[in-house]
């Protein structure tokens, strides 16, 4: 129930945003599918575990004003710890409202963005769970280079109940029409509050972007 009313709130958020009056500025839409690998280090000991998964972003809201962000995405990380090897799964689940201003001139923009965070684990071996929810605060830059591509990057701070510290994500799109690819890095390293240990994520991306309505060009 914890993570659900945080995705509702994502979802409706969303929706509003998208239905906001044109003069807040150019509206963007848009759903992105994807596919990804992820490794994982330091959960339970073990270390350089990957493996595959996927995930939905739905955006909408104003490149210049407010905006909604609701996106999750799974993994099943193979891991090795004490010479046994089993399956972890990994889900990354965030809700966030943001404003988006212009930088760079005509063809970039930036947004501040706050967000839900929920991270979660099961150990298929050992039957066990753990979930960590906080939030994660962000400075986004986008800059269009050629029309249909454009460049992207963030920097941000994620803080949940065990860990805090930085994350870095870096990628481009390219949309030409009503459908569009884009890739994604996304490094994410967190410290324990209590005493040593640390939590680190690589995750690279690649899907398709399919924007509906407004601008084709956002975030």
């Amino acid at each position: 129930m914890k993570t659900v009313r945080p995705v509702v709130w994502g979802v409706s958020a969303v929706l509003a945003a998208a239905a906001m009056p044109a003069q807040a500025g150019d509206t963007f839409q848009r759903v992105d599918f994807y596919g990804a690998w992820t490794q994982v280090d330091g959960q339970a000991g073990a270390r350089d575990q990957d493996g595959w998964g996927g995930g939905l972003r739905i955006v909408g809201g104003k490149r210049v004003g407010f905006f909604g962000d609701l996106q999750g995405s799974y993994a099943a990380v193979e891991r090795k710890a004490a010479g046994v090897r089993d399956q972890l799964d990994f889900g990354d689940y965030r809700a966030g409202l943001g404003w988006g201003f212009p930088a760079f001139g005509a063809v970039g923009f930036a947004q501040l963005k706050a967000e839900y965070v929920s991270l979660q684990f099961k150990d298929r071996a050992a039957g066990s769970r753990d979930h960590q929810d906080g939030f994660g605060v962000h400075v986004q830059l986008e800059q269009d280079i050629a029309g249909t591509f454009g460049l992207r990057a963030s920097v941000g701070y994620v803080n949940v109940e065990d860990a805090q510290g930085p994350e870095l994500t870096l990628g481009y799109h390219w949309v030409p029409d009503t459908f569009g690819v884009f890739t994604e890095f996304r490094w994410m390293s967190l410290d324990a509050k209590h005493g040593p240990g640390e939590f680190e994520t690589v995750t690279v991306r690649a899907g398709f972007r399919v924007p509906f309505g407004g601008s084709r060009q956002a975030f």
